[in-house]
């Protein structure tokens, strides 16, 4: 589970900036002590979810995409240690002549394995200049598993092994492989070697999931050809039916049907002669289709749809409840975008009772503009940020709750809109709006001749 994350000179983070993921000692609300919205591990108390809030552009994505920097910059390796031309995105904050020969740098606090470690890494122009990690047992002395530098005048990479955890001839591999833009880390991957600490980190950091939209995740892919398929399904199914949904059973099937001769014309000459040989054996294509079942009028009788022929609105929710399924079962962080998208109030409040109530180290950062999300009962309010945007600079800014000048019964969707956190736009009244809609009519209406003329 992620403790804290540091962001330095990237998109739309500018300065340093220190997100903590540590819960307040706020008690939850009456009727909802059931709910574990933290999870103990020794003496921290690590949120299982957290709410971004902000309006179009003010950087909510942009801490998704950190993390997923993050995730990227440990796991990737280059085809051979001579590809160093596999480029390292540029990740610098573009407003600002200041920040552009500036490195971008993160630092992430997380558990894993009954471990603490600290993940330091700072990369500029296709090299990371800097790599450390540190191990940070709750309790005791911390130790330091590698550091690496890279030297601009040697044109190498340095790396030194302060506490002597990893054995030597693991060492060796490591500095025998590592190229200036690949971490320590995916050497592990690469050659797996004997390093528990470089093992644990590359583990954690490859099974973290961003779904950028709940739109475009495929369900059947989701569905299909899974070990767990029937105890999703029993899952599913029975949540379905506990808030509400008429759903009662799904069903993935494959056909395949002969193609027409146009569509043979086409993917011939889309994918070449042999190419399509391959594809399509028999001239045939398989098509896979999702079915979800109601019950209709006749009791001894199921009616089948479509997937098509189900509102976005619950497709989304049978897609939040998969993802959110998977990061219980594989104890692992999970980001969603515009995460309540279509899906109704109550209904989402209840699925994510289901994740805290049923997960231990799993995590959720999901961002949205829905903003009813803020006013459900038993929310806490320090699972929320508030992200916002300095108009002239461009950087992203962020508060949370005043827990010591807000009242734990506030209502925090009131105190958004009043401004109260100091992260809305800032709208003009009704009247000045009038005024300014008065322009657009008089540019609209100038010089535009119609047919009629």
């Amino acid at each position: 589970m992620i403790e804290s994350l540091t962001i330095e000179n990237f998109l739309s983070f500018k300065d340093k900036i220190t997100f903590s993921f540590t819960a307040s000692m706020e008690r939850p609300k009456a009727g909802f002590e059931h709910i574990s919205w933290f999870e103990t591990i020794g003496k921290k108390k690590i949120q299982k979810i957290q709410f971004l809030f902000g309006n179009n552009g003010t950087g909510k994505s942009n801490f998704m995409n950190a993390l997923g920097a993050i995730c990227r910059l440990v796991c990737f390796r280059a085809a051979s240690k001579s590809d160093e031309d596999s480029r390292i995105p540029d990740f610098f904050f573009k407003l600002s002549k200041d920040t552009v020969n500036r490195p971008t740098s993160f630092e992430i606090v997380f558990h894993q394995a009954n471990n603490r470690y600290k993940y330091e890494i700072e990369c500029f122009d296709n090299t990371i200049e800097y790599e450390k990690l540190t191990r940070c047992p709750v309790g005791k002395k911390e130790a330091v598993v590698y550091v690496r530098q890279f030297n601009h005048d040697r044109d190498l990479v340095e790396i030194s092994y302060p506490s002597k955890i990893i054995p030597l001839d693991s060492q060796k591999i490591i500095n025998d492989n590592v190229i200036k833009n690949t971490s320590v880390i995916s050497v592990y991957d690469e050659k797996n070697f004997i390093a528990d600490d470089l093992k644990n980190v590359f583990s954690y950091f490859s099974r973290i999931q961003y779904l950028p939209r709940l739109e475009d995740i495929d369900l059947p892919s989701m569905l299909q050809n899974r070990k767990d398929g029937e105890r999703l399904k029993s899952v599913l199914l029975q949540l379905l039916d506990d808030i509400g949904s008429n759903i009662i059973d799904y069903k993935i099937e494959t056909i395949e049907p002969k193609l027409s001769e146009h569509e043979i014309l086409i993917f011939k000459t889309v994918f070449g002669e042999e190419d399509f040989k391959k594809k399509f054996a028999g001239g045939t294509r398989k098509i896979t289709t999702l079915q979800f079942a109601h019950p209709s009028d006749d009791e001894t009788h199921k009616a089948w749809l479509q997937e098509h022929e189900e509102s976005e609105g619950t497709l989304n929710m049978i897609r939040l409840i998969i993802a959110l399924y998977d990061a219980i079962v594989f104890k692992t962080p999970i980001l969603i975008d515009e995460c309540a998208s279509g899906i109704h109030q109550q209904t989402f409040g209840r699925i994510i009772q289901f994740f805290l109530y049923s997960s231990t180290h799993a995590q959720a950062f999901m961002a949205s503009q829905h903003l009813s999300i803020m006013d459900m009962d038993g929310f806490r309010r320090d699972t929320m940020k508030f992200f916002d945007k300095d108009r002239q600079t461009g950087e992203t800014t962020c508060k949370e709750v005043d827990l010591r000048r807000d009242h734990k019964n506030i209502n925090i969707l009131k105190a958004y809109l009043d401004n109260s956190f100091g992260c809305l736009p800032d709208f003009p009244t009704p009247e000045e709006w009038v005024n300014k809609l008065s322009k657009y009519k008089s540019i609209l209406s100038s010089g535009i001749s119609t047919q009629s003329e």
